[in-house]
């Protein structure tokens, strides 16, 4: 009996071997998003005098886009939430890096928290064909359920953040042991964590996103010596994570993107100046500049950089409506504004933008919205950068570049949308998303 039962325990042990050896390895997919960089920084690196050759890797040995059409608007939070859901920002509710806070009671709080979604991402369809995944720094995933996740976030007053949502594990940082020097850069403390991560865990999707480039260009502009210096840095912290994830599994496909473009700036437009002298704003007798007191308001601007979403306090007001749309009409005219165009609701959410805009007003590379309500309403700001125009811009193009086993080498894949990111990388994970409606590139040989 005893020899018998050892039989079967052999051939059941044995068949279970053969099963397993039948079935496909899980996919490695590392996807890399390296904020504000335009894909001029690798496709026309020369021009620039850019040393950046784990890049330009991927233009020799993968299939790159040579632009990426976005969102509106074309900023970091909503870019990033349509590169992992395939879906334009009226359909995912991320509108604007900032929430919409017109009495300012909540200054600088974000769209940091995944309970914001209203679409499923890639890390949740990973998740559920049982794959393993782990995020550092990527926009709106505090709480988000990732296995090993050190989510981009900024203390908010609004809520109390309970345990393991910001950082998942609670303990993840002191099990990955990384030691770092006490001036560390944003962008070192991530490449560190991700190669940790990686090389520790080994999780079949990873993101990570490095913001330093676009800290640089908001106070230098894009391709100015601060910016270019970073761009060849985060090009070494590239390598280090590549090198990691393919030390582990060398059939990884690795995937860079960007969120955006960036333009030169050289002057601010305060819109919600206008509107409080016209009387669309009331402010509290004593404020400066930068902080007011909003007593009330029929109709304010929701600045994102190089455009305002307009919104009004009661949209059913034709009278408000009427006044704000003298105001624009007025700011049109004057070329001192730097006005492009003024968008209506109907034409924002056909594009996929805010559904609670009224108007989305488009400035002209060179000009910003800030944010401002008493005081001029112009101000210089020479030789800074920003971004967040209407995507149709071509200076707002974000990157698209990928390579590893099955993707074609030296393949340019020409102008792409943003929403064809995440039903791509679906497509190398083996994973639907069902709401990403556009096809994948067609990124293999």
């Amino acid at each position: 009996m005893l020899l018998k039962r050892s039989i079967v325990a052999l051939v059941m042990l044995a068949c279970a071997f053969y099963a397993r050896a039948g079935q496909a390895p899980k996919p490695h997919v590392l996807m890399i998003s390296i904020d504000g960089m335009k894909p001029e920084y690798v496709t026309h690196a020369d021009e620039h005098g850019l040393k950046v050759p784990t890049l330009r890797r991927f233009l020799a040995e993968g299939a790159y886009a040579e632009g990426v059409e976005g969102v509106i608007p074309t900023v970091t939070y909503p870019s990033h939430t349509t590169m992992v859901t395939g879906v334009w920002p009226v359909e995912h509710g991320i509108y604007a890096n900032t929430l919409f806070d017109p009495l300012l009671e909540h200054k600088g709080e974000w769209y940091w928290y995944f309970r914001e979604l209203k679409s499923q991402t890639l890390y949740q369809a990973a998740d559920k064909a049982g794959l393993t995944t782990a995020a550092v720094g990527w926009p709106v995933t505090v709480g988000a359920p990732i296995d090993y996740l050190i989510a981009e976030f900024g203390q908010s007053e609004k809520v109390q953040l309970p345990p393991d949502q910001e950082v998942h594990p609670t303990d993840l940082k002191d099990k990955l042991d990384v030691k770092l020097s006490a001036d560390a850069s944003g962008d070192e403390k991530k490449t560190a964590w991700t190669v940790a991560i990686i090389r520790k865990y080994n999780p079949n999707f990873v993101l990570a996103h490095l913001t330093d480039l676009d800290h640089q260009e908001h106070g230098h502009g894009p391709f100015s010596p601060e910016a270019n210096k970073t761009i060849e840095v985060i090009d070494g912290q590239v390598a280090q994570i590549i090198d990691a994830e393919l030390s582990m599994n060398p059939d990884a496909k690795i995937v860079i993107v960007s969120d955006h473009g960036f333009v030169r700036v050289d002057h601010h437009v305060a819109l919600n100046v206008l509107f409080a002298r016209a009387g669309l704003i009331k402010l509290a007798a004593k404020g400066s500049d930068s902080d007011s007191q909003v007593l009330s308001w029929d109709a304010q601007a929701w600045e994102s950089g190089g455009t305002a979403a307009i919104v009004l306090h009661d949209p059913a007001n034709a009278d408000v409506k009427k006044c704000v749309e003298a105001v624009l009409a007025q700011a049109l005219k004057d070329p001192a504004y730097g006005v492009d165009r003024v968008i209506g609701h109907d034409e924002v959410v056909k594009r996929g933008g805010n559904p609670d805009a009224a108007f989305v007003v488009d400035f002209k590379p060179g000009w910003s919205a800030i944010g401002a309500m008493r005081g001029a309403a112009l101000k210089d700001a020479p030789g800074t950068g920003t971004h967040g125009y209407l995507p149709d811009h071509p200076e707002l193009r974000s990157t698209f570049m990928a390579m590893g086993k099955g993707i074609a080498k030296g393949k340019d894949l020409g102008l792409i949308d943003m929403r064809q990111i995440a039903p791509t990388v679906a497509q190398m994970l083996g994973v639907s998303l069902p709401a990403a409606k556009l096809p994948p590139v067609e990124y293999r040989k």
